[in-house]
Parts: C-alpha cells; sequence; structure tokens
C-alpha cells in the first residue's frame, strides 16, 4: 500500500511552521514600571529579669542591734530604642499594715511561723535614700540593650522579735511604657 502524500499541503505545512516560529521569536515584548510601597512600625518591647536580694545572717542581738543589714540584687531591662517609662517595684506580699505603693512598708515571713516577720527597705540608690516603689518607680530610657540596675536592701536594725530560722519575700518587678 502506498501512502499518496499531497505535495501541496505538505508545503503549506512547512511554511506555516516556519512562520510560526519566526512570529514568536521576532514578537515584542512590553514591559509597564509601577511601584511597590513597603512599611514597617516598632512598638515597644522590654524584657525583664532579676538577681536575687539575699541577706547574710540577721545578728539582732550583734552586728545588727544598732546596724542595718545591707545586701544587692538587680534588675535588668532590654527595652526598645526610644522606649521611656518607669521600672516600678511592689509591696511584697507581706507589707505591714499601712503599707502603701508610694510608700511600701515591705518585710518577710518565716518559713514555718506565718506569724514572725522582718522588716526590709528596698532603694533605688547605693545611699539608701531613694526607697524602690511602685507609683513612680524609677526613670529607664530604651537602648535596645541590656541594661542593669542595681537593688539596694537593708533590714532595719535591732529586731530583737524576730525568731530563729529563715525569711522571704517576693516583689513584683514591672516596666511600665
Amino acid at each position: 500500500m502506498k501512502t499518496k502524500l499531497n505535495q501541496s499541503k505538505l508545503k503549506l505545512a512547512i511554511v506555516s511552521a516556519m512562520l510560526l516560529g519566526t512570529a514568536a521569536i521576532t514578537a515584542p515584548a512590553y514591559a509597564l514600571d509601577g511601584s511597590l510601597s513597603v512599611s514597617a512600625s516598632i512598638g515597644t518591647a522590654c524584657t525583664i529579669s532579676t538577681t536575687t536580694l539575699a541577706f547574710d545572717a540577721y545578728d539582732a542581738v550583734g552586728a545588727n542591734a544598732s546596724a542595718d543589714l545591707e545586701a544587692t540584687g538587680g534588675v535588668t531591662s532590654t527595652c526598645s530604642i526610644g522606649s521611656s517609662g518607669h521600672i516600678k517595684m511592689g509591696q511584697g506580699l507581706h507589707a505591714e499594715e499601712g503599707s502603701s505603693d508610694g510608700t511600701p512598708l515591705r518585710r518577710m515571713v518565716h518559713s514555718t511561723n506565718g506569724t514572725s516577720f522582718l522588716s526590709y527597705r528596698v532603694y533605688s540608690d547605693s545611699a539608701r535614700g531613694d526607697v524602690w516603689e511602685n507609683t513612680t518607680g524609677v526613670a529607664y530610657t530604651g537602648t535596645g540593650i541590656s541594661q542593669a540596675l542595681t537593688v539596694y536592701g537593708s533590714v532595719t536594725q535591732a529586731q530583737t522579735d524576730a525568731i530563729v530560722g529563715s525569711y522571704q519575700d517576693t516583689l513584683t518587678v514591672a516596666i511600665n511604657y
């Protein structure tokens, strides 16, 4: 069986394929310019950590009969550059009656006797003149890097009514911005 090809149709197919290939190569490309807006914002953000204010042994009838027992702890904060606010410190879990956010009367409680207390104070300065409280607090300005503040503490002298044993309290420390 012989297949007969129609030469004119074959030629037409070849020419059509060539024209399509040429058209694809020489077709013009169009481009338009536009713009894309990009934006971001940075909000105030902070982190805070603390180191324990740990007093040594308190001796109400000896060394601490006439001198407060002193110790230091720390508050470290990292806040966004340009942020500002105050680092405030609460009254503690066992504050005396009459204590307030502006004038905290802090005390530690005995570990096994909930009626025995040891009074103490927390300050923001080494001279122990500025009580660290929960109304104004200590001002800060964010730098984007970690900033350490020393917490100065003292256990009031001559507390002869405190019983033998360990005492503790917990203070809430907050950054307000």
